[in-house]
């Protein structure tokens, strides 16, 4: 090999970024360049480096021809490393990473799928393992050409580099087309490190030419070659053995000749260097182009007509005439080499011969993605046979996670086109991989073919009904879901198919209401026609517990509620994502929390078996809606951070909306109000008017508790008033009145307006007496106290606080139990507001609500009680994050188990341990269940 010239800088880097791996700091270096400027000669150095300071060089190319091959990059780096393993060593690799299983080809027939997030967070843990056992140099070379789904997992490698033990290398060239814009997204990353080659300069190209003759040319010829080349190394090299074959000598008088070896040549003089070799030569070249680099040579001479033999003297010849590299491997020298090959072709010959190399891989056997990505560089033919390998490959992608590759597939299946009996097939797994990227625009694209499909086979739309509602809504357009849904309702209820037309009624109505006020379907009559225990029965049931929160009492809403929780079944079966919610929330406000609990957790635990993590994220929500129900911030927070995170990954809008002001709320308890604004930035409506709507209602009574807290009473109370009057119907129906009511009496008592404070507790009374449950009776209670004074308000405060006397809504008690300390204190009673201001203190500390502690402090210390200055103590002193990781080890799981169930880093854990191991006085695992007081998880 050459020596590698003017690249003593990006080198030095490299260097430096492979002592910082070998130190457990992993690093990314980006090299981009232009065609032929050096990048895949200097990655091979870096390569070279590698394995000099120890690490282990894993190394792949990108090729256009495998862009929709499902992970093609990710599998020439692991999967040969991974197959490798001695059994037991490849097992403790894959240890809670089976997701990742079918994206390394370890599964090739995957019978359950995973959703992206599942499969990266799988790669993730297998990358990390190796690691583990030697450090790793991870070496792309054109990484601009590299399938969406291998870029995935590069960016969701990225920011959790840095505790891995992993140099990534990534050769591109910046001009390129990148459709996904995952190769942008990764280049433009903070973390990595870019090298941009330029030209050589002409007296490196002195020394490249004196190292190719064995003399020095003189200074004419090479200014000619300097000229005729831009100093692309590449383009230089072609142009030197061009010269050597044709025996021209580096005089002064060759100068003209170089000059007509322009380096819009090199196709043709790869092709004549060609030429010049084994008849056969030529042949086994451009079926390499074709089938692809890597191919096995077999393969390759059966497609080419030649025996084995004879194909394997083409490939030695290539090889020697600098087609091929030096690698027993079939790859060429360059991809400038590969595609000069490949566009000798004719493009009507090029797609015949792709579509030929389709039939003759299916009849070796090989797997439906290799065959596909023939089928997607063919001709349609709108055969059977090719539909059927484009829908498989679909499954396959989808169920490894890579659902732009299924899209890719399907689409080609779907344009083949499909015949009519496969048509429905197709187009259930192309909207359903569609749905999995979040894409509207690729259903933009054959939208209205869909509806021209469903125009030609009517019953289409029932089994595309849901998805395309979903995939319309989610763009923004919910009257024309809302209609799609209508008319497929009316067509069940022909049809008489009543359980299906319930679920496309509660579809239709939950859509329509987001559109804003409209026409709902009457769905009470087709409620005693569905079974009590099929998916539409248990939307009955949660419809049923609605309807009670808003005209009936708790007893009845939390009986239906349980009838739709039964066995977790709304949560896990019922494709109404906001039912589920509706059913938790409702046992929440009517004070039945534990068979709220019990749902919630056989739900998550099935859900993290299923992988699926959009799921995911909405049972993590309802879980940390639970705990905060039972007043248990330090669960509470973990979850919903966890949820608030996985809902940005797998870009799930709506879930993320959804959930931000309710983690704000617990953010606010635990007084991060700094954390809770920065919450309400990112979703862009932190000042001004909010939008309305069910999506954005929530907001209105975060924003105001937020604003409270801050002291900004007219603002709040602006925000506040729009969930707690009872003409107010937003998101839960009137049961807001009962969730804001306090926080509007606080705000109206600091403004001073006692006369509107009693119009709100008088507004509540009949709600209260309705409702029933003891949390709504002490909010009206405490909303007569904020209105009132003297020994009036502190006897309603006494009654609110009897009401939750073993209540499970803790943090009412709570606050209910500083009101009361604070009323008794200001008529004068200092002694008798001490005990419920220190039971205040004692609660808040285990509910972990960190801001009525310290305002339960504050009071106690103004009452005359002896008290220390306040400071967390204990278990007590544990963030949120350190007490669950703690909790975990408790239980008995590892530090990865633990990593991979909160989806965070080993590094993590451990610090996470080793902080809680400080703050618990504490120096083993053994000891955490007694320092946590028993408690494991």
């Amino acid at each position: 090999m050459t020596v590698l010239l003017e690249r003593d800088r990006e080198v030095g880097e490299i260097e430096a970024a492979l002592e910082e791996v070998t130190a457990g700091r992993g690093r990314a270096v980006a090299i981009e360049a232009s065609a032929g400027l050096g990048k895949t000669r200097l990655l091979q150095e870096a390569r070279d480096a590698g394995a000099r300071a120890g690490l282990k060089v894993l190394a792949g190319r990108a090729t256009e021809l495998e862009q929709d091959f499902p992970f093609a990059l990710v599998r020439q780096l692991l999967e040969s490393e991974i197959a490798n393993l001695p059994g037991d060593e490849r097992e403790g690799v894959l240890e809670g990473a089976s997701a990742a299983r079918a994206a390394l080809g370890l599964d090739p027939d995957p019978d359950r799928g995973h959703d992206s997030f599942a499969v990266l967070h799988g790669l993730y843990w297998v990358t990390a393992a190796l690691a583990e056992r030697r450090p790793l140099l991870l070496a792309i070379d054109d990484g601009h050409s590299a399938d969406a789904a291998s870029l995935d997992y590069l960016g969701f490698l990225l920011p959790r580099l840095e505790e891995l033990s992993v140099l990534l290398v990534v050769t591109g060239r910046p001009d390129e087309p990148d459709p996904s814009g995952g190769f942008r997204r990764l280049m433009s990353d903070s973390v990595v490190r870019h090298l941009t080659l330029a030209p050589l300069s002409a007296e490196a190209t002195n020394v490249l030419l004196a190292q190719e003759f064995d003399d020095e040319p003189t200074p004419q010829f090479a200014a000619a070659c300097f000229e005729v080349s831009g100093g692309n190394p590449f383009l230089l090299r072609e142009l030197i053995r061009t010269l050597v074959q044709r025996g021209i000598e580096p005089l002064p008088e060759h100068s003209n000749l170089v000059r007509e070896l322009v380096p819009e040549r090199v196709a043709h003089t790869v092709l004549m260097r060609i030429e010049r070799l084994l008849p056969e030569a030529g042949t086994v070249a451009r079926s390499i182009a074709v089938l692809g680099e890597g191919c096995d040579l077999r393969l390759v001479a059966e497609f080419a007509g030649v025996d084995v033999s004879a194909a394997a003297s083409a490939t030695d010849a290539l090889r020697a005439s600098a087609i091929l590299d030096g690698s027993r491997t079939l790859r060429f020298i360059h991809p400038l080499v590969r595609n000069a090959i490949y566009e000798s072709v004719p493009a009507g010959e090029r797609m015949a011969l792709h579509s030929r190399a389709a039939r003759h891989l299916r009849e070796a056997g090989s797997t439906p993605e290799l065959i596909a990505t023939q089928l997607l560089a063919g001709e349609a033919r709108g055969e059977r046979e090719n539909v059927e390998t484009l829908i498989e490959a679909g499954a396959r992608a989808s169920a490894s996670g890579a659902p732009r590759s299924a899209i890719a597939y399907l689409s080609r299946a779907f344009h083949e086109p499909a015949p009519s009996d496969l048509q429905a097939a197709v187009l259930e797994s192309l909207l359903s991989a569609i749905v999995a990227v979040a894409d509207t625009t690729a259903f933009s694209e054959i939208e209205a073919e869909v509806f021209a499909a469903i125009d030609r086979d009517p019953p289409l739309l029932s089994r595309l009904v849901l998805t395309l509602a979903g995939i319309i809504g989610v763009s923004g357009r919910f009257d024309d879901a809302a209609s799609l849904l209508r008319s497929a309702f009316e067509r069940a209820v022909e049809q008489d198919d009543v359980e299906f037309a319930y679920i496309l009624g509660v579809q239709h109505n939950t859509i329509a209401s987001l559109a804003g006020p409209g026409v709902q379907l009457d769905l009470g009559r087709y409620a005693d026609q569905v079974s009590r225990n099929s998916p539409a029965g248990h939307l009955v049931a949660a419809i049923e517990a609605r309807s009670a929160v808003a005209d009936g009492s708790s007893e009845e809403a939390a009986d239906a509620a349980k009838r739709a929780l039964h066995n977790a079944a709304i949560l896990l079966d019922v494709p109404d994502v906001a039912a589920g919610v509706t059913a938790v929330m409702t046992l929440v406000v009517a004070d039945d929390l534990a068979p709220a609990r019990e749902a919630v957790e056989r739900s998550l635990a099935i859900t993290r078996q299923r992988g699926a993590t959009g799921s995911l994220v909405r049972e993590l929500m309802v879980s940390s809606l639970v705990s905060w129900g039972e007043g248990d911030l330090v669960r509470a927070e973990p979850d919903m951070r966890q949820a608030i995170e996985l809902g940005r990954a797998v870009r799930s809008v709506p879930l993320w909306l959804s959930i931000t002001p309710i983690f704000m709320e617990i953010l606010i308890e635990r007084d991060e109000l700094e954390a809770a604004e920065r919450e309400l930035e990112t979703t862009g409506i932190s000042d001004g008017p909010l939008p309305k709507g069910q999506m954005f209602s929530l907001f209105f009574y975060a924003r105001g508790h937020l604003r409270l807290e801050r002291g900004e009473h007219a603002l709040a109370l602006e925000d506040l008033s729009v969930s707690s009057y009872p003409n107010e119907t937003l998101d839960f129906g009137r049961i807001n009145v009962s969730f804001a009511s306090p926080l509007v009496a606080r705000a109206l008592k600091a403004l001073g307006d006692r006369r509107r404070g009693r119009e709100l507790a008088d507004s509540l009374e009949p709600l209260a007496r309705r409702w029933g449950s003891p949390s709504a009776k002490a909010h009206l209670l405490r909303a007569r106290a904020a209105a009132g004074e003297g020994e009036k308000a502190i006897r309603d405060l006494e009654e609110a606080a009897a009401l939750l006397e073993g209540s499970p809504r803790r943090l009412e008690r709570t606050h209910t139990l500083v009101e009361l300390g604070e009323a008794l204190r200001g008529g004068g009673r200092r002694a008798d507001a001490r005990p419920p201001l220190q039971a205040a203190l004692e609660l808040a500390r285990k509910c972990g609500a960190v801001r009525i502690a310290k305002r339960a402090h504050d009071e106690l210390k103004a009452t005359g009680a002896t008290v220390r200055r306040y400071t967390p103590i204990g278990v007590e002193s544990l963030t949120p994050s350190e007490r669950r990781v703690a909790e975990l080890a408790a239980s008995g799981m590892t530090n990865r188990q633990i990593a991979q169930s909160l989806f965070v880093t080993v590094k993590t854990v451990e610090a996470h341990l080793s902080a809680a191991y400080d703050k618990l006085d504490i120096s083993s695992r053994r000891q955490l269940p007694d320092a946590l007081g028993g408690r494991g998880a």
